[in-house]
């Protein structure tokens, strides 16, 4: 298993090279399943603020459009009180 999830992980072409270097360092099958575990917490973790920005750029676009409708609104109040 060790070798196999070594594999996987040197594939990654986005990890940097200091967890490259930690993982070449890895000599048992019971500390591979510690770098797995760490690396589905961080991916969980990578989620959870992908729906943190997705939230909040949706409030901000929610936001902006509730600016435009109150200045709409305000032009529309000046134009009939004259």
């Amino acid at each position: 298993m060790g070798y196999y999830a070594t594999n996987n992980l040197r594939k990654d072409k986005y990890m940097s090279k200091e967890i490259r270097a930690v993982i070449d360092t890895i000599q048992t099958a019971d500390s591979m399943k510690a770098v797995k575990v760490a690396l589905n917490l961080s991916e969980a973790n990578q989620k959870s603020i992908s729906k943190v920005m997705e939230v909040v750029s949706l409030m901000d676009k929610n936001l902006k459009l509730l600016t435009m409708r109150l200045i709409k609104l305000e032009k529309e109040n000046e134009s009939s009180s004259n």
